[in-house]
Formats: structure tokens, sequence, C-alpha cells
């Protein structure tokens, strides 16, 4: 096994590892973009009122609000990426603060915006189709729509002019969760002790001792087991405020407010949770075949801690330059504009790789992101093939995001969360068919398919759980039932568990997978983790009619122009309908499901003779 270096700090970490930051600031000081946003910010507040005076003012402050917009995505990336390597970096959280306090004592100045928005509504609503505000009609469409849950004038000033003096539980979440918890060691049977962080967990639980396997799936846990009274708090207490904000606005539940942001319903939701709860029995067969592959290898039952152990010999640690032209050359099916922003993505520093104390665990690719030149990519280096999974993932939300800003002005570039997972997964998928297609053996194609079962499990099975659970606990504090244990919370989590579950489930307590009912970071993002079993689903859509055409069609033209392209032009569905593709229909997961029955067969029939089981 190759070694990974391990870093003391940030500042260790070679410069060909780090992203390139100092490029958004375009050889300028931080200050002179600060400087600039707060002039623009005393300008809009001048125009404020003057500006719904007629269409011709309007305009004048849309032109304002597009240079405004393009500073803070700047000035926002700059610091809030600085600050993802070093999360207690003294210097970047006091520059950070200080923008945030100023910015927050300009928001009061300028006021709530939906009051003036409700109070000049007619007018408004006379401008809609006006050709001079066709790139946001769709924006005035969703604050009219908006401001039939606006609450009195007051109260909607003292929420603008008190939004970010509020504490922010995500905040203090991420605060404890990435920076103050101790997993401890990892003991092997020989008492060799392997330190576990959040990246070198995936490889300990690989670990051919036991001990060590069994030690990292239970320290790993009890390491959030101790906090379990504060995240427990911080999690009710999200979810409550929340709830009452959305009950508030006379919202029919919270739930309903998050949807009504995609302009989708209730029965998307319910599609996914029956489509993917009726078909476990599908994933039951892979787990059935692998405890008897387990077995046969090991003479023993699978424990629980056993599940990321490989049955097979092959590769699986890689350089950082060995991922990079495996990711490289996975995609290079794609047009040849895509695979060479990708190329430049890779090698022109839009990437921070490697893992050190403090840095935020785990990977993303930045948002808000229009007029920032490289979409940036934050990731934890740990030298396997999860790595090179990851920066495919990442590099599919860059890619979505290049796109998308290159064919769409400012205020129609971000495109919707819902639709955000599809690009990132469709990466996925071209990355694993390479991967088998390339393998040199039975056992490398076992082994390939095996991690993407998993995988499916991962972001579809596992993600659609949680959903359900956050599902079932907004509607339960909607109907102001409290939880004010660890336990209760457990006790619900358990309970919607048994639904994604391939046997039933007799345990409650001591199960140490209950602790997901209050460390899942995607619970503190506003209903999201649907998105990604959403997004698996469509993008398994995508590839199986781009791979038919051997990426030479009209439907490799469809993603990239109709899908990649389109940003928020339009609601979400109505965008994938363009595309050819409907979120309600539960086709698309039925398709799904059987592209993992087949891959779950194959496993089986190469399990059989790699084991040499006859039944």
């Amino acid at each position: 096994m190759k070694n990974i270096k391990i870093y003391k700090s940030y500042a260790e970490i070679e410069p060909e590892y780090k992203w390139d930051l100092d490029d958004i600031l375009e050889n300028k000081p931080l200050s002179s973009l600060t400087d600039e946003y707060f002039s623009l910010f005393d300008k809009l507040i001048e125009i404020k009122d003057s500006k719904y005076e007629n269409i011709e003012n309007y305009c004048a402050y849309l032109e304002l609000a597009k240079k405004f917009n393009i500073l803070s995505n700047k000035i926002t990336n700059y610091l809030s990426n600085s600050l993802n390597t070093n999360l207690i970096d003294p210097k970047m959280n006091k520059i950070s603060d200080e923008f945030e306090q100023k910015n927050q004592e300009y928001e009061i100045k300028l006021g709530s915006e939906i009051n003036r928005i409700s109070l000049h509504k007619d007018k408004i609503l006379s401008w809609l189709n006006d050709v001079r505000l066709s790139e946001i009609k769709k924006d005035l469409e969703a604050i009219l729509e908006k401001n039939e849950h606006k609450l009195s004038d007051d109260v909607e000033k003292y929420l603008n002019d008190t939004i970010t003096s509020e504490p922010s539980i995500e905040d203090f979440f991420n605060t404890l969760t990435n920076s103050e918890l101790d997993f401890k060691y990892a003991i092997s049977k020989n008492g060799k002790k392997y330190k576990i962080t959040e990246s070198s967990r995936h490889i300990l639980l690989k670990n051919k001792d036991e001990n060590v396997r069994k030690s990292t799936y239970i320290n790993y846990a009890n390491a959030f087991l101790i906090h379990k009274h504060s995240l427990t708090k911080f999690l009710y207490s999200h979810f409550k405020r929340l709830s009452t904000q959305a009950l508030y606005r006379k919202y029919p539940s919270t739930i309903e407010m998050f949807l009504s942001e995609d302009h989708v319903n209730e029965n998307l939701l319910k599609t996914l949770y029956n489509s993917i709860s009726n078909n476990m029995n599908i994933f039951g067969k892979y787990i059935k075949a692998r405890k008897m592959f387990f077995n046969k290898k090991f003479h023993k039952k699978m424990e629980k801690w056993d599940t990321s152990l490989d049955l097979v010999n092959v590769k699986n640690t890689y350089t950082i330059n060995e991922m990079k032209e495996i990711v490289n050359n996975a995609l290079s099916l794609m047009p040849k504009h895509y695979i060479n922003k990708i190329k430049e993505a890779i090698n022109n520093k839009w990437v921070d790789y490697m893992e050190c104390p403090n840095k935020m665990s785990g990977a993303y690719s930045i948002g808000e992101s229009y007029g920032v030149n490289k979409k940036y990519v934050l990731m934890n280096f740990d030298g396997t093939l999860n790595s090179i999974q990851t920066l495919a993932h990442e590099l599919g939300h860059s890619m979505h995001s290049y796109y998308s800003c290159a064919n769409n002005n400012v205020f129609r570039s971000e495109y919707p969360l819902i639709l955000a997972e599809i690009a990132s997964i469709f990466n996925e998928i071209l990355l694993t068919n390479y991967l088998i297609k390339i393998a040199k053996s039975d056992e490398e194609k076992f082994y390939l398919l095996e991690q993407s079962i998993q995988n499916f499990y991962g972001t579809v099975i596992k993600q659609a759980e949680w959903s359900n659970y956050e599902f079932d606990l907004y509607n339960n504090i909607d109907k102001n039932v409290t939880y004010s244990s660890f336990e209760e919370l457990e006790a619900l989590f358990f309970e919607n568990s048994k639904k994604y579950s391939v046997k039933k489930q007799k345990h409650l307590k001591n199960n140490l997978a209950n602790i997901y009912a209050i460390i899942v970071p995607h619970y503190y993002y506003g209903f999201y983790v649907y998105k990604y079993a959403l997004g698996y689903v469509i993008a398994n859509a995508f590839y199986a009619r781009i791979s038919k055409e051997n990426f030479n069609g009209k439907e490799i033209d469809n993603y990239i122009n109709n899908f990649l392209s389109a940003g928020d032009r339009n609601w979400p569905a109505d965008t994938l309908k363009n595309c050819g593709i409907d979120i309600y229909d539960s086709q698309i997961y039925k398709e799904a499901f059987q592209i993992l029955d087949n891959q779950i067969n194959e496993y089986i029939k190469l399990g059989k003779q790699i084991f040499k089981i006859k039944k």
C-alpha cells in the first residue's frame, strides 16, 4: 500500500496540491473588492425605493445588481474557501466575521425587500411580460408567490435586520464535528495503534485485522455518542426553527415550504420513497450473496464492521497523478470541449486535494460561482478508489457550473439544488463503466461491481432512508411533537429504517448505526438528501440514452445543451421534461433498479466462480 503523507497543517502541503484562490482576486487585494462591493451596496440602498417608480429605474437597478452579485460571489467564495482549509484560522475568521458584520449593517440599511415588493406588487405584475425583464421574470413570479406567505411589515423588517446576528446552529454542528471530535485509535491484535480520522476511517474499515475494523467502527460512533445530547439539541432546534417559520408563513407544512422552492409536490417524495422501499428485495440479493462469499473467504459470520472489507485482492491504492489520469480517461467519451475543461480543472489548480487537521471534511464543488473563473473543488485525498470517485463526482458539479455560467446571465446561472447531483453522478457512472471495461481479471470486475452496488446503496437507498426520516421528523414537529432526548430521535430513526432494511430489525438500543439520526451534515441543508437519490436515478436515465448512441448522437447534445447549460431558466421538472425525463414517473425508478439488478446478478455469477461455489 502506498503511504499517504500526513500533514500537520495546511501550510505544510505542497503548492501543487492546493487550489489557487488568488485567481478570484485577479491581482487585487481583497480590500479592493470589498470596498467596491460596499460602494455598490450604498448605491443599491440609495435607490431601494425609487427603483420601483418606473420600469426604466428598475432596469438600471438590475445592471447594478449584476455587478453586485458577481462581487458577492467572488468575496464569499474567497472567504469561505480560505476558511474551509483551516476552520480555526484566527486571521481568516476575523476577516470573515468583520465582512459579515459590515454586511449585516448594510442589510439593515437596505431593509426588507419583501415589504417593498408587497407595496409595489401591482406594478410588478404589470411589468412581468416586458421583454426588458425577461431574464428575471421567473424570479419576479417566484417573489410574488412568496408574497402570499409574507408576515407583517414589522416582523419582516425584524427578520431581515437580525438574520446574521442569529446564532448559526449549522456552524455549531460543523465546528464540533469537524474540529472537536476525537475518534481515538483503532487497535490491532498485536496492539498497534492507528489514528482514526474522517478520511482514514474508510481505509481502516478495509484493514484485514478484525480488531482494527471493529475498534474503528465502534470508536467512530462513540466519538459522536459522547456529544449525543448536544447534537440532539442542535438538530431539534434547527428543525423546530424552520417548522415555526413555515407555519407562521402559512405553509401547509415545513416540507411543502421546501418543495415550493422547486415547484414540486409531495407526490415526488411518495414515488421516491415507495419505489425504493418496495425494491429492497433486489438489494437483499446482494446482501445475502455477500454474506455467503464472506463466509466462504473468511470462515466467519459477516459483522457490521465487515461491510467494507474487500473480498478480493485488487489494486486499490493510487497516487494523485494516477487518480488524475484515470479521471481524464474515464471522461474521455465526453465532447472535446468538456474533457478539455476537465483537464484544465485538474491541472490548473481548481482542486484542493490533501487532508490536514482543521480542514473541512468531505468534499464539495463551489456554488454561486458566476464571475469566478475556476469552479473550485475541495476534497480530502486518501489514496483509494473512493478519492477517484470523489474527484470525478465533484468535477461533475464543476462542469455543471461551468456550462451553466457560460450559457446564462448572472440571474439564471445558478442551477437549483434539486438538479445539482445529476451531473456529478453521471460522471461517477462514466468512471465505473470505464474501470469495469479496462478490468484485467474477474476479481477486478467483481470488486468494481461491488463498489458500484454499494454506491447505489449509499446514494439512493441510504439517502432516501435519511430523507424519509427528515420527512417524518419535520411533520411531527409541525404537529408540536417534541424531541428532548437522543433516545426519542433514535426511536423515530429506527422505526423509519425498517422500511429500508432487507431483514426485520429487532434491536433498537446499542445499535451504533442509530447515531446517524443526529450526525448527517446534510440535515442542516434544508431538506436536501432526497435529491441525491433522485439525481442518481436521473443520471442513470441520461447515461442509458447517451450510451445507446455511443456518445455521438442527439442525446449527448441534449445532455450538454438542454441540461448542463440550462441553469435556472425553467423550473426543475420543466428543465428535465425538456430533456425527455419525467420525475413523477415511477418508470425511471424501475429502470434504475433494473440496472442494479443486472449488476447484482453479474456480481453473484462472478462471485460463485471466484469462490468456487457450485449452488
